[in-house]
């Protein structure tokens, strides 16, 4: 099939790729030229394992290739399908904001001859109805289909998917679906798109909600005698539960859960429909970051204001450049204005970035400088220099009280409970009865 895939950002670049590696020939359309020039010369514009490799052997197999506009290329050598992959950035109100997939299927609906028009992009339930109420004539050739796609492994979600949704008006547009995903093997939900916007907006609701509940209970574990670790494993054994996004932290701040949680709520406010759950689960996240500043005074007490304050990493996720809800964003001002003097540390984005990011920080280019004459030391981002650091040598480089705040829970609290230094996690995390990690953790016999 000859695809086209509107937007080369991390869906639209993922699934340009990945169409391609399955046999389709694909042109992935992008209108930035600073980015169209650097996807034609090979380079993934966006940080994710596996992609750089395989838009390499893509581009080199002849069936992907990149340009500027959709009507042009379509005139050229028509397209069996047109995949919307734009984004939908909050507005300032958080509510969705349409205004790329309007354009992008005003084109696509334009295009002669025919083609079908599937939308990827995450969008307010309903929207699809709204967008084809002028464009009758697309109802029989349209579907709605949202990605699943999660940082960190989204190729492989992707080409291995845990289910397929897919919302249409008419069955006619199946056969096309499935040439699509041919050889992908897994469960296909065949709804309305309505019911397929939904599907999507209530996926990454639920498992904010998960991640939201994991640091409300981590408050609750935070006084001696609760081990959070523990009480989560147990939590997630529970096969109505499971593990997945279960991890006390910093709260949620992916590209899509802080955006989509927030869309979902500002929908149903314009419907009239009352969500206290979904308030309370933004309400806790918003809230999460503070929880690092109540540990860092309650540990510093008196001399808080007056304290170096060590910040390592700044990104959301070491396998993510999307910055748009890292907590570090919030969380650094509020220490710069609280304390004597903050330093950041994070290796992809180098002192420029950092500078840029946080105007009045210390950007440092490397841990050591960063925990030097520190009094405390906050763990934002699990980079594999922090959790394998040798942390007898950073911790003696910090200055009493020694503070070390993990704020992803990314340390092994049996390891540090000798170090002369005070180590505090998202919950309590005591050493003492934590089971041989070499053995069989979390697991005793009757």
């Amino acid at each position: 099939m000859r695809i086209a895939v509107v937007g080369q950002g991390y869906v639209g670049v993922t699934g340009a790729v990945a169409l391609a590696q399955a046999g389709h020939l694909v042109t992935g359309i992008e209108q930035d030229r600073g980015r169209l020039e650097a996807l034609s010369l090979g380079r993934a514009p966006v940080v994710e394992p596996g992609l750089q490799d395989q838009l390499s052997l893509a581009l080199a197999s002849g069936r992907l290739s990149f340009a500027g506009a959709l009507s042009p290329a379509h005139a050229e050598q028509p397209f069996d399908a047109v995949l919307i992959t734009v984004g939908t950035p909050p507005a300032p109100d958080g509510t969705a904001d349409l205004r790329q997939v309007t354009a992008a299927v005003d084109e696509a609906a334009a295009l002669s001859p025919p083609t079908c028009v599937v939308l990827k992009s995450t969008v307010p339930p309903g929207t699809s109805d709204r967008l084809l109420a002028a464009r009758p004539d697309l109802r029989d050739r349209f579907a709605s289909n949202p990605e699943f796609l999660n940082q960190g492994s989204a190729m492989e979600d992707w080409t291995a998917p845990s289910r397929l949704v897919v919302g249409v008006w008419s069955r006619r547009v199946l056969p096309l679906l499935r040439s699509l995903y041919d050889g992908v093997i897994c469960p296909w939900v065949v709804t309305t798109p309505a019911s397929a916007e939904m599907a999507k907006y209530a996926s990454n609701t639920f498992l904010a909600a998960k991640i939201s509940f994991a640091n409300e209970i981590a408050r609750l574990c935070s006084a001696p005698g609760f081990d959070v670790d523990d009480v989560m494993q147990a939590v997630g054994y529970d096969p109505r539960i499971g593990h997945a996004f279960l991890q006390p932290g910093l709260g949620f701040g992916d590209s899509c859960l802080p955006k989509d949680t927030l869309a979902l709520a500002r929908w149903a406010d314009g419907l009239g429909v009352r969500t206290p759950l979904l308030n309370a689960v933004i309400e806790v996240n918003a809230t999460q970051p503070g929880v690092v500043r109540e540990i860092l005074r309650r540990e510093l007490g008196q001399d808080f204001r007056r304290s170096v304050i060590a910040v390592l990493g700044a990104r959301y996720e070491p396998w993510s450049d999307d910055m748009r809800a890292a907590p570090s964003l919030s969380l650094v001002p509020a220490l710069i204005r609280e304390t004597a003097r903050v330093r950041v540390w994070d290796p992809a984005l180098g002192r420029d970035g950092l500078a840029a990011l946080f105007p009045g920080a210390e950007p440092v280019a490397d841990l050591r400088t960063a925990v030097r004459d520190a009094h405390a030391a906050v763990i934002l981002t699990e980079w594999p220099e922090v959790v394998e650091a040798d942390w007898t040598d950073l911790g003696a480089r910090l200055a009493r009280p020694r503070v070390v705040v993990d704020g992803k829970n990314c340390l092994r609290p049996w390891q540090l409970a000798r170090l002369p230094l005070r180590y505090r996690g998202i919950g309590n995390r005591p050493a003492a009865g934590v089971p041989d990690p070499a053995g069989s953790a979390g697991i005793t016999g009757a």
